[in-house]
């Protein structure tokens, strides 16, 4: 079923869990997303950047997600992913994103503020969620802030906020720990290659409801174009369910 992500982020955060996203690059890890997300009961995110939305086509996007979304009870989100303006954002509202992040953390803190508002009063009127990000230039690392992060949460209304909470690639616990007693909403993290599952596991206590895989092992190319678009989707998929089992806190 098509959900958003208020639909779905604030259930899990009360209990500890975390939703995963997985990013796109072909139309067929549409299907194995969804596939995985449905053999397992889970719910989870197809998200792409408008880089990805831009060669795979909005509307060939779109419906494959409506497709296979409107005929499973499983909740699936449709996420556009680090868009930095407003034309991005407002696209995928109009194609029918079911959700939106708007990436402003390399601005100021009040353009952020400024365009993340507007984005979430667009979103709002169309039923869909927001996520924003906010970062801080703290000793030689870009860090979100708890206070800062605080005021940004008041005065944009997000539904989740993506932290950046990592030092030298190590996740700092205590500033997420700071984050979350601050904010008390959804908190989105984004799993780099060199943080480890069980370091993902710990920050789920401590708040991260969403967390981002953009990871995508090289294509097996062997065989008839069938079979490799077949055994790629199949692969993906029980990459998901792995994934899914380990961090999601089932």
């Amino acid at each position: 079923m098509e959900v958003t992500l208020r639909d779905i982020l604030p259930k899990a955060y009360k209990e500890h869990r975390a939703v995963l996203q997985f990013n796109i690059y072909t139309l067929e890890d549409i299907v194995g997303i969804i596939e995985a997300g449905y053999e397992l009961d889970l719910p989870v995110i197809v998200a792409c950047t408008p880089t990805i939305l831009n060669q795979l086509g909005g509307r060939s996007v779109v419906g494959v997600y409506r497709s296979l979304a409107d005929y499973c009870s499983t909740p699936i989100v449709l996420h556009l992913d680090r868009a930095v303006d407003l034309k991005d954002a407002w696209r995928a509202v109009s194609l029918g994103f079911t959700s939106v992040m708007i990436d402003g953390s390399g601005m100021t803190y009040e353009e952020n503020v400024k365009l993340t508002s507007t984005v979430v009063e667009v979103a709002r009127a169309a039923g869909i969620s927001v996520e924003g990000k906010i970062t801080s230039r703290i000793e030689a690392y870009e860090i979100t802030d708890p206070d800062l992060a605080y005021s940004f949460l008041l005065e944009t209304e997000v539904d989740v906020l993506e932290v950046a909470v990592k030092k030298a690639n190590l996740i700092d616990f205590e500033t997420l720990e700071r984050i979350n007693r601050r904010l008390k909403i959804p908190l989105a993290l984004r799993k780099e290659p060199e943080i480890s599952v069980e370091d993902i596991r710990r920050s789920v206590a401590l708040g991260i409801t969403k967390v981002s895989i953009e990871e995508k092992a090289p294509p097996v190319v062997t065989g008839t174009y069938r079979e490799i678009v077949f055994r790629e989707k199949e692969r993906l998929k029980e990459t998901v369910k792995e994934l899914m089992l380990n961090i999601g806190g089932v």
